[in-house]
């Protein structure tokens, strides 16, 4: 089995980006400069050098409409942070998933609903593990 086919690293600038070609589905340079300027306040050629550069890493797929040139995300959200979590217990933990969730629990505080939901997220999880060992 050959190595694992890594994704790019996405930077926290990207995140915001992508955050916004995802809420958009597509969106040009110009919108995304529009949508970011309050957490941003980025120039417009800054969000396009920032795009040129997403889509040379294919985190984005950029197509010309006209003299306009249309962005979006290459990848869904869920991959994107399927890929972040991956990356983040593969560096942090050595691939350790357990001892990653203990310390996100400990270190976050979770709150009395997110403990209790996280609990019925456990059991839903063991009640479908017993069921795929019935099988």
């Amino acid at each position: 089995m050959g190595p694992r086919k890594t994704e790019p690293e996405i930077l926290e600038t990207e995140w915001d980006i992508l955050e916004a070609l995802w809420q958009a589905e597509r969106a040009t340079a110009r919108q995304v400069t529009e949508a970011l300027i309050e957490r941003r306040g980025w120039a417009y050629s800054t969000v396009k050098t920032l795009l040129d550069r997403m889509v040379d890493k294919q985190l984005v797929v950029g197509r010309q409409v006209g003299n306009v040139w249309e962005y979006n995300a290459a990848m869904p959200r869920q991959k994107a942070q399927r890929w972040a979590w991956r990356r983040f217990v593969d560096v942090a933990f050595r691939g350790a998933v357990a001892p990653t969730l203990a310390f996100v629990a400990r270190e976050t505080k979770l709150s009395k609903k997110d403990r209790s939901e996280l609990k019925a997220l456990l059991r839903e999880l063991d009640q479908s593990a017993e069921g795929e060992s019935d099988e």
